[in-house]
């Protein structure tokens, strides 16, 4: 499903150009749970906006179901981006003057589609993360492990191919990340393509491949 190769990363930074990513290669599977651990500052972060359709400014290859993304248009890729990735980050996201339901549908806004639909995918992607009963509820009243499955919640309710999940744990205690880690664990297992970014060597025992990155090179 995606394919890097011998990707570069370089930017500018007082006249001086500092290398991200090196020669980066790697392989990512449908079905696969793919953690990347890094320390901070490792490049990781990087590397997943890239392979989130966040970044084109790259060298080297990086094929998407087998067609090469630097063909497509930044409209095309932003089209991309919404229909098959889902994010997830640490600090969950999310709008706090909205409801949960609001902040789930908000990829469904940028797809189009009937109101009634996507009301309906909404209460799904809900009831998949255990929060049947708060499409209502406003965001503010939610604890933290509330907001990181409001957050998943959103994640999935495109359907994406993959989703991109960055640091989720890292603004939980240790009982809610073993929650949400199972709630990764059980979209997997439904077929979704998870990419776990961690520096918590712990969390690499979800997964079923472990990319570590140092220094921009994939070790």
């Amino acid at each position: 499903m995606i394919r890097l190769e011998h990707v570069t990363k370089t930017y500018t930074l007082s006249k001086e150009i500092c290398q991200v990513l090196t020669d980066i290669s790697l392989q990512i599977c449908e079905g696969d749970f793919v953690g990347i651990m890094g320390r901070s500052g490792s490049g990781k972060s990087t590397l997943v906006n890239l392979i989130g359709f966040l970044d084109k400014q790259f060298t080297g290859n990086y094929y998407f179901e087998d067609k090469l993304v630097e063909d497509y248009s930044d409209d095309e890729l932003s089209k991309i981006r919404n229909e098959n990735v889902g994010f997830v980050f640490q600090n969950f996201g999310l709008i706090e003057n909205m409801t949960v339901g609001q902040n789930v549908e908000l990829p469904l806004r940028y797809a189009g589609g009937s109101r009634q639909v996507n009301q309906q995918r909404v209460l799904d992607s809900l009831e998949k993360v255990g929060l049947s009963d708060f499409e209502n509820q406003s965001v503010k009243l939610l604890s933290g492990g509330q907001r990181q499955r409001v957050s998943i919640a959103r994640a999935i309710v495109n359907s994406p191919k993959f989703i991109i999940a960055d640091e989720p744990t890292g603004a939980l205690d240790s009982k809610t990340s073993l929650a949400i880690m199972a709630l990764f664990t059980m979209l997997n297992q439904t077929g979704v393509t998870i990419i776990l970014v961690t520096h918590d060597a712990s969390l690499m025992t979800y997964c079923n491949r472990e990319i570590k990155v140092s220094d921009g090179e994939v070790v």
